[in-house]
This record gives structure tokens, sequence and C-alpha cells, in this order.
């Protein structure tokens, strides 16, 4: 049997959720599986779903320690995922860390014997303003320097991410012990696709953390334009966020609310089947006030396209140009100056099939079957 920890920081799914999903399927693994809450949910838990040899049969939650400052936080974290993989009686062949805190308790652990390799397996890359505080800011950028250089094998979402730390923190590939791209995937099997006749053809859907960053307000702000020559354009917005109250708002003093259909945060099953009806969908990202995703690999990109709709996105995925390129979506201002008449184009029956069946055909190569068979791990 092999004995593989994985632990993240959880607010929402993100790729250690599939990646325990893929080797549960499969026999010869015991995983243990920690997640700790991020520090703006609503608690401050610890839990360990411990899955050994294909049947989930344990899980533990530690008590909510919201009540503890920031700092002394992190030392419970640490202290439950030690006392979980100790409490297993079996050394750790792999560990895999989803951001560099939990990659640097894996070092730490190996140095203690508890596991034996570790992999940091990044999911972001935020140069500057991270946080508000430049102190938190320093912090978080050598705990992420220390574990790039100090785990086994380092996996980014992007290869923008190994470009960015070359850039500000003049961390070069000779500093890595080994290096690869790991990025988002989809489980392109399972999703239902919609061909052009049965879709919903005047709809364009979003999907995401409702953020001012996400550039949802300059689609809502262009309705009053679209509708004159599309009377009966639908935007659906799946998602929540602390700026859904100004979204709402927004489409409320602009009279468009009845052409908007907010959605709310929906399960994942059924989040793929509303994106994969849909006409076009949307992934307006802002430059000016969004400082992840230039660096990252946003994953609704990905749903998008595994759904075969085809994709309306700004400059800043790392990938935009690609998908332009290969016929699955279009380039956009991010000020929406050319957002209608992109739209339109997009929605035309011709180009939209045709750009469905690219979609589909490039979203192959983000299947996470092959994605996660190519680490053999």
């Amino acid at each position: 049997m092999k004995n593989i920890a994985i632990v993240a920081h959880k607010h929402l799914p993100q790729p250690d959720d599939d990646l325990v999903y893929f080797l549960h399927k499969r026999n010869g693994y015991n995983i243990f599986h920690i997640k700790h809450s991020f520090s703006d949910t609503k608690d401050r838990k610890s839990v360990l779903d411990l899955y050994p040899n294909w049947r989930k049969i344990k899980r533990e939650k530690s008590l909510d320690y919201a009540f503890l400052p920031e700092l002394l936080i992190y030392f419970k974290e640490f202290f439950f995922t030690a006392k979980w993989l100790l409490s297993a009686k079996r050394k750790i062949d792999l560990f895999i860390g989803m951001d560099g805190l939990c990659a640097l308790f894996g070092i730490l652990l190996r140095a203690f014997g508890v596991c034996k390799k570790v992999v940091y397996w990044n999911m972001d890359f935020v140069p500057f303003s991270r946080f508000d505080s430049e102190w938190k800011n320093s912090i978080y950028h050598r705990i992420n320097i220390f574990a790039c250089k100090n785990s086994d094998e380092v996996w980014d979402l992007s290869p923008k991410m190994i470009e960015g730390r070359k850039k500000f923190f003049k961390v070069n590939e000779r500093d890595y012990r080994f290096h690869r791209v790991v990025s988002y995937g989809v489980w392109t099997d399972r999703i239902k696709r919609v061909s052009y006749r049965s879709c919903q053809k005047n709809t364009l859907v979003f999907m995401g953390h409702l953020l001012a960053k996400q550039g949802v307000d300059i689609v809502i702000k262009k309705i009053p334009e679209i509708v004159k020559k599309n009377p009966n354009f639908i935007f659906k917005i799946i998602g929540d966020g602390n700026y859904k109250d100004e979204l709402v708002k927004l489409a409320n003093e602009l009279t468009v609310s009845r052409y908007c259909k907010f959605l709310g945060r929906i399960d994942t099953l059924e989040l793929e089947k509303e994106v994969a009806k849909s006409a076009v969908a949307i992934a307006p990202y802002l430059k000016t006030k969004d400082s992840y995703t230039r660096y990252s690999d946003p994953g609704k990109v990905k749903t998008y396209l595994a759904c075969g709709v085809p994709i309306l996105l700004t400059d800043l995925p790392w990938n935009a140009k690609d998908i332009e390129k290969n016929g699955c979506g279009l380039i956009i201002n991010d000020d929406g100056t050319d957002l209608i008449e992109k739209l339109l184009r997009i929605m035309n029956p011709k180009v939209n099939m045709e750009f469905r069946k690219n979609a589909i055909k490039y979203s192959e190569k983000y299947n996470y079957e092959k994605i996660f068979e190519s680490l053999k791990l």
C-alpha cells in the first residue's frame, strides 16, 4: 500500500479533491486528506478524511479555533497535521501540500522522518498585495520560496508561475529539485454536452466567486445595449461572494434585472449541466483589479471548454491567446468596449456550432485522467 497525504487550506473545491477522487477509484492507496479552513471562512476547523484502499472509513474534526490569534491558528494546523499522520503509525510515502505553508508542514515532517517525499502543488502566485499587510506579504513570499527550494517536487498550475518567481524573486530553474506543470483539469467523460440546436441560444453564463476583479459588472452595464440587438438575451450568474449585493443593486438601477439570473452556488454536477446548456460563457477578468489570474490557471475556463461552450475572456489567463488561436473563444477588452460586437459574433449559429466542437476537442488535453496518470503516483 502507498500512503499519500494531501494537505490543503479549503474554502471551495480545488484540485486536491480531484486528486483524492482519482486515487480513491484505484486500489493500492491509503489517502489522508487533511483540510484546514481558510482565514476568511466562518470557522477555523481542521478535518481529516481517511480513505484506506478504496474505502472512506474515518473522519476526524478539530474544534473550531476561530477564537485564536491568526499566528496560533497556523501552529494549530501543523499540530493536527502531525497528529493525524503520526497516529497512522506508518510512514507517509508522499506528502502533497497545496500551498507554501502546507508544503512547509511536509518539509518539517520529512525532517522528523514522518514522510519520505514532499510535493508543493502551488495553487497561486501573487507577487504583489496578496494581503493588506506588507509584513504578511513578506512572510507569504518567504514561505513560498522556501517551499520551492526545499520540496522534492514543485508542481505549478501554469508555466507563468515559474516565470513570475524568476522575475520577482530571482528563483531560477536550478533552485528546484524537480519541477513540472500540473494544471487545473476537468472530468471530461463526466460532462453531458449540449448541441447548439438544444442549447439556450441567447444565454451568456458566468460562474465563479463574485468579486470586483471578476468583471461581471462590466457585462451588466452593457445589457441595455445588448437587448436592443437581442431582446431575448439572458445573463446567468452562478456563484456567490461579497460583491453579489453590488451586482444585484447595479442590475436594479439599470432596470435590467429581468435579464439577469442570479443562481447562487450550486453543486458541481448541476453547475456543469447549467453551463453546458448555455450558448456562450464569459471570464472578464479585470487587469487593474486582479493580482491572481495573471500567473495562475483559472479553473472556470477549463470547465467552460469541457462543457463545449465558447468563451469570451480577457487576455489575463496565461492560455487566453491559445484558446482564441484554437477557435474556442474570443479575447475581449476588459473595459467592455468590444463586448457586444464579439458576443453577437460568437452567438451566430454557424460560429457557435464550430466553436463548440473546437472547445470539446481542446479540453481533452485537460482531462484529469490523463493529467493524473502522467504523474505516475
